[in-house]
């Protein structure tokens, strides 16, 4: 019998030296959980890990090393990634001294009985932990620890209904979708594939989401759970893709010829449309000379889409490296017109781009990275023939936000360090910020990045992080509703 896991942590607070060892009563500052590697919880492995930390009079871990393994050493290693994210508050030491070590154990063991195999539609307990953050006062609950778990793109529909949201997880070996109920806290899988492509396009109102599975596209019932394939697209090299709000077409970008050497080129590049019912292809732009990414089919207009020259921002990346001239450009889904939303500025770099939750316009952050104004960062507003665009000055740096249905709240996982931010609006003005939570993100791999999400209700925003050493999913109740 398998077993679920979820790691227990039991502080002792002792403070050891050469000469004595002395009771120490240390409080965490923050919350910080431990994780229990999914490839340890798949394969039974448990025990205890019994860690010494060097903690100075400011409640700093100076240093962190293994008094006792556990045996394992996924679980030695987590467990000190774990210790590193350790804060503790001010204390005094008995001996006077600036700084001590402490003993504290890691104990990874069962909790849960789980059968043989994990099966679509069966449940994991809650594994919900609730604060109130001591320094803004908002309620956090931490909603996951097993394995490694985020949510859907912050352009992507996360949520089910206002108490139902989409994650993925890797808890059973491998990355498959879960749904979380933001109640009771029960994760049920949804799907049970070996290669999903983690990104996906989902319309509540039609109760179905759209992912890649191998070379196909698939269609998942997020009611009964029931999956069907819906198109094989063979060896095509897929950048992005959408589906139209009445479903009646996948929308994707791919390269017609991804081959590269140093004697052959590579694209162009061009976005397709795909016939949900007749299942035929056609091609609806021009071929072009850059990868697109971030397709994004209009949430009230069935005829729009959006995409974007997707940048190379990183050596290393296949491509070019730099900046895009113009960054954000539109399609619509019968191919005869389309090109770039408005024209970007000199020096500006505009980014992560939206549609607005009525479709009438675009959202995104910007930020120069040229010229005199280099450093200054935005959120902007435009429709897409860019005649009427606005920005508003914030240090957003290229933060990944949404606009609340209200059109008058707009948070962001990014201002002047790695916090989520709620902004309200009023004629095109910020007039107030309110800082939620210090999210802590490494920024390292999309499943690391916050992409704040609103509930349907204004309820929550959810968001993802890995400041306990993994990604996990959390939500700030903030209550946009009742404003």
């Amino acid at each position: 019998m398998k077993k679920y896991f979820l790691p227990a942590v039991f502080l002792f607070f002792i403070s050891c030296s050469a000469e004595k060892v002395v009771d120490v009563e240390l409080k965490l500052a923050e919350e910080v959980y431990p994780v229990y590697p999914a490839r340890s919880v798949q394969l039974g492995q448990q025990g205890n890990v019994k860690l010494l930390l060097l903690v100075d009079t400011s409640g700093a871990v100076k240093d962190q090393k293994i008094g006792k393994s556990s045996g394992y050493k996924s679980l030695d290693s987590s467990a000190v990634a774990y210790a590193e994210k350790l804060k503790f508050e001010p204390v005094e030491f008995p001996s006077g001294g600036k700084e001590q070590w402490v003993r504290w154990t890691v104990k990874y063991e069962p909790t849960n009985e789980l059968k043989e195999s994990v099966e679509v539609g069966e449940i994991y307990n809650s594994e919900k932990e609730t604060w109130a953050d001591e320094q803004t006062g908002y309620q956090i609950t931490r909603w996951t620890s097993l394995g490694e778990n985020w949510h859907l793109y912050f352009n992507i529909e996360s949520f089910i209904d206002d108490l139902n949201a989409i994650i993925y997880s890797d808890r059973g070996g491998s990355v498959n979708l879960y749904k979380l109920n933001l109640i009771s806290g029960d994760i049920v899988k949804m799907t049970d594939e070996d290669e999903l492509h983690v990104r996906v396009w989902h319309l509540p109102q039609f109760k179905k989401l759209w992912f890649r599975a191998g070379d196909e596209f698939k269609e998942l019932n997020t009611e009964t759970y029931e999956v069907q394939s819906v198109f094989d697209y063979g060896e095509i090299y897929i950048t992005s893709f959408s589906v139209t709000c009445d479903a009646k077409y996948i929308v994707y970008g791919a390269n017609k010829n991804p081959g590269f050497t140093e004697n052959n080129s590579t694209g162009p590049y061009a976005l397709f449309r795909l016939d949900l019912t007749t299942k035929e292809v056609k091609q609806i732009s021009p071929d072009l000379g850059f990868k697109i990414g971030h397709v994004q089919c209009n949430p009230v207009d069935p005829t729009l889409i959006s995409y974007c020259w997707q940048h190379v921002y990183r050596e290393g990346a296949p491509g070019i490296v730099g900046n895009a001239p113009i960054r954000i450009w539109w399609n619509n889904i019968h191919g005869t017109d389309g090109g770039p939303v408005g024209l970007q500025e000199f020096g500006l770099h505009r980014t992560h781009e939206f549609w607005y939750p009525d479709g009438k316009r675009i959202g995104y952050s910007a930020r120069y990275r040229f010229g005199e104004n280099e450093g200054e960062a935005f959120l902007g507003s435009t429709t897409i023939d860019g005649k009427d665009n606005f920005m508003m000055p914030a240090p957003v740096w290229a933060a990944h936000s949404q606009l609340f249905k209200n059109n008058r709240h707009w948070v962001a996982d990014h201002h002047d360090g790695p916090y989520i931010v709620l902004f309200s609006l009023k004629d095109r003005k910020i007039v107030k910020k309110e800082i939620l939570f210090e999210h802590g993100s490494s920024w390292k791999g999309q499943r690391s990045h916050p992409h704040p999400h609103f509930s349907p209700d204004g309820k929550y925003v959810l968001f993802s992080s890995d400041k306990s050493n993994v990604a996990q999913v959390y939500t700030v109740k903030v209550d946009i509703g009742e404003r």
